[in-house]
């Protein structure tokens, strides 16, 4: 017996890279939108539960903000029966309404003060320039209606260290994912199949404004942003344009050497049927912008340009291949906030 065979990161690691997918898309041996309906009833079997659907938004502004270019509101609106749903609309004031809106959900950090491009201090203030992370409040500086929410976990939704650890010494916000993913697990209900659920019903919030038009909708966001916006636009059609920044990767190649994945990234089982690739085949055929630089610390850009080949021969196959781009940049972990601009404007 070797030493590799005690490791529990070498056995996954041999797990990962030796098993191949059930229905990985591979280029021309079938039709797509014949693999595309296989692969998303496998989808939808493993996000598992979601909550109850019949719960009324009863939507409340409890805070109202005026700048030179927009409005902002923080709305509260219900998600199930035991969640509400803080966020933080933007109306801009030179938009013909209705506008196109875009949900902008957030990653790793402060929650949706990130996206809004709220800061409190000088601190704040380099955190959120350091990842260019105000994305709700530049799209909405560019004409649109953006909504900006608290995912579970973040924000105005987590809960006091005692609460949620108990005993454990542990610093506040780390691991808050992973705790809440352990206990949804015992119900049979998935933590980013709840955000799915949440971007949902920031949708059906969205199409109740008359500032909105309601066949317009998109979404972005970064990193663990981007997770949800990658998997919510998989599985909600009513997105109709979608852009991912730093996260669109591999689950055989980030989560192996570096460690960086959490339970509000992943679908239990699924990497059995198919990994990144296939979930954003499930978007295929609506236009999606991706955007990722080459010095990502997380995500190795070999895998992520892998994947982008991977999706780009399903738009082919599509006959959309007008409809995806991506811009690779120098830069780190961020969101680059350029191009993508121009893809929202021409499709959105």
């Amino acid at each position: 017996m070797t030493e590799k065979a005690y490791s529990p990161l070498e056995y996954w690691r041999r797990r990962y890279l030796e098993e191949k997918p059930l229905l990985e898309w591979e280029s021309s041996n079938e039709d797509f939108f014949s693999w595309k309906e296989k692969f998303r009833e496998a989808f939808v079997s493993c996000l598992g539960r979601f909550p109850e659907m019949d719960v009324p938004l009863e939507p409340v502004v409890v805070e109202t903000v005026d700048t030179e270019t927009y409005t902002r509101k923080k709305v509260v609106y219900n998600a199930d029966m035991y969640s509400k749903i803080p966020a933080y609309l933007f109306i801009p004031h030179d938009a013909v309404f209705p506008a196109p809106a875009v949900l902008c959900p957030h990653g790793h950090g402060r929650g949706k003060l990130d996206t809004a491009g709220i800061a409190y201090d000088e601190r704040e203030r380099k955190h959120i320039a350091g990842y260019n992370y105000n994305y709700a409040e530049q799209f909405a500086e560019a004409g649109y209606v953006t909504l900006a929410p608290d995912l579970r976990c973040f924000g105005e939704r987590t809960d006091t260290r005692d609460e949620a650890y108990g005993y454990m010494a542990i610093e506040e916000g780390d691991h808050w994912c992973d705790i809440n993913f352990v206990r949804g697990m015992l119900l049979g209900y998935n933590l980013l199949t709840l955000h799915i659920f949440d971007i949902g019903r920031g949708i059906d919030y969205l199409q109740t404004l008359s500032v909105v038009d309601h066949d317009r909708i998109g979404c972005v966001g970064l990193s663990q942003g981007g997770t949800t916006t990658l998997f919510s636009s998989a599985y909600d059609e009513r997105i109709r344009v979608v852009g991912v920044s730093g996260y669109l990767n591999s689950w055989r190649a980030f989560p192996i050497p570096t460690g960086q994945i959490c339970g509000s990234q992943i679908v239990p089982g699924l990497l059995h049927y198919g990994d990144h690739a296939e979930v954003a085949g499930l978007i295929c055929p609506r236009p999606m912008f991706i955007e990722f630089g080459t010095r990502d610390p997380i995500f190795p850009v070999e895998a992520t340009r892998k994947t982008y080949t991977t999706v780009k021969s399903m738009y082919a196959e599509a006959g959309a291949a007008d409809r995806l781009d991506c811009e690779e940049f120098d830069g780190v972990h961020e969101f680059r906030g350029r191009r993508i601009f121009d893809f929202f404007k021409k499709w959105l």
